[in-house]
C-alpha cells in the first residue's frame, strides 16, 4: 500500500505544482518533471519496466506531457542490454492535443570501473500521431558513481536527438543529480535537466525532475 501511495502522490505532485493560465509561447520555460517507474525482475536477464511521466510547467499550461507504457530490458551479457518497447503519451498543450503511441528499440552498452559506471544508449523510436510520424534515434551516454556508502550514486547524462524526417540533430538533454538508496526496493533520483530544441516550444527548458523507481519482488525471489 505505501508503494502505490507513494508513486500516487509523485503523480500528483506533478499535476499540481503549476498554474493552468493561459500564456504566449515562451523562448524558455522552467518545468517539473516526474516519473514513477514501477520494475519487475522477471528472470535473472528480463525486467520489465512500466514507467508513469507526468511534465508541468510552473508558468504554462498543464500538463505539457503525460506517459504511459511497458518496456523490456533483455541482458544479452553483462556488457549489453536490448531493449524493446511501447509508450502511449498525450501532448494536451501541443497543436490540437496529441496523442502519441511510440514503439522503441534500444540496444545499451555497460561498462564498470571501480565505482564508476559508464553506459552508453542508442534508441530508435516512431512517434505515430504527430504529422508525418517522425522517427527519431537518441544518443544517451551517462556516467555515475557509487559512494562509498552505496547509498549515493551521482550522475551526470546527455542525450542528442536525431530526427530523420528533417535530417539534423534536433535536441540535446543535459542532466546532472544523484540517485538516493532508500531501501531495497524504493530507488529515487533527484536531477537537474537542460533541454535545448531547434524547431520547439520553449526552445530552452530547465527541468527539475524526481523518479521514483519501484521494485516488485518477483515470486522467486519472495521464497528465498
Amino acid at each position: 500500500m505505501r508503494v502505490c501511495e507513494a508513486a500516487l502522490l509523485t503523480m500528483a505532485f506533478a499535476l499540481v505544482a503549476a498554474p493552468t493560465h493561459a500564456e504566449n509561447i515562451r523562448a524558455s520555460d522552467w518545468q517539473l518533471w516526474s516519473e514513477a517507474d514501477i520494475v519487475a525482475e522477471l528472470s535473472s536477464r528480463i525486467n520489465l519496466t512500466v514507467p508513469m511521466v507526468v511534465r508541468s510547467s510552473f508558468e504554462l499550461p498543464n500538463p505539457q506531457l503525460a506517459g504511459l507504457g511497458p518496456v523490456f530490458d533483455f541482458a544479452l551479457t553483462n556488457l549489453v542490454t536490448v531493449t524493446g518497447g511501447y509508450l502511449f503519451v498525450i501532448l494536451p498543450q501541443t497543436g490540437s492535443g496529441y496523442n502519441v503511441h511510440v514503439p522503441l528499440a534500444a540496444i545499451t552498452l555497460n561498462e564498470h570501473w571501480r565505482r564508476f559506471r559508464f553506459s552508453d544508449r542508442n534508441r530508435a523510436e516512431m512517434l505515430i500521431g504527430l504529422p508525418g510520424a517522425p522517427i527519431r534515434y537518441r544518443n544517451k551516454f551517462v556516467i555515475e558513481r557509487t559512494l562509498t556508502s552505496g547509498r549515493w550514486i551521482p550522475f551526470v547524462k546527455d542525450e542528442a536527438f536525431y530526427d530523420f524526417s528533417q535530417s539534423s540533430w534536433t535536441q540535446n538533454r543535459l542532466e546532472a543529480g544523484t540517485g538516493i538508496r532508500l531501501n531495497p526496493l524504493l530507488h529515487l533520483e533527484a536531477y537537474y535537466l537542460e533541454r535545448s530544441a531547434r524547431k520547439s516550444h520553449p526552445n530552452s527548458v530547465h527541468a527539475l525532475g524526481l523518479t521514483l523507481e519501484i521494485y516488485v519482488r518477483t515470486l522467486k525471489r519472495s521464497h528465498l
